[in-house]
């Protein structure tokens, strides 16, 4: 049902005022430039032609569980000389985990790489892993820039 503004209540106040609705606004601003930047990201890392998703989750799951956690996310990225907070690897987890047991399989952890847009996501997806020898060093899988 419609009330029209001169009929609302004079005791009604807004929920907000106007430095949080400021502040709620740029935030929620702030989160759309960062989630833009991240499609962008993906996209950028579909284009690398060495990149894929078996190689990539492989350097998590170096004792082939089909399941990583956050230990397994610390210790992969610290071989290929990336050391993230705690607290990055617990939001990393929160996002992608979609059944809560805070452990990521090979589906979960590819939303993690996959843009959205499904040209590029169909690209990735038809990608085979690099590796031929049946043992790898984790950060052999890819080059350098990637």
């Amino acid at each position: 049902m419609y009330v029209s503004p001169s009929r609302a209540s004079p005791t009604r106040r807004p929920l907000l005022q106007i430095p949080e609705e400021d502040q709620l606004v740029g935030a929620l601003r702030d989160m759309c430039t960062h989630e833009r930047e991240l499609e962008a990201a993906k996209t950028a890392l579909t284009l690398k032609a060495d990149f894929n998703l078996y190689d990539c989750f492989g350097i998590f799951d170096h004792r082939k569980k089909g399941l990583i956690g956050v230990h397994d996310i610390r210790e992969g990225l610290s071989q290929i000389g990336v050391f993230p907070t705690s607290e990055e690897i617990e939001l990393f987890v929160t996002r992608y985990d979609r059944n809560g047991d805070r452990l990521l399989c090979f589906n979960e952890m590819s939303d993690a790489f996959t843009a959205l847009d499904s040209y590029y996501s169909h690209m990735l997806n038809r990608r085979c892993s690099n590796q031929r020898a049946p043992l790898f060093r984790r950060d052999d899988c890819f080059f350098a820039d990637t």
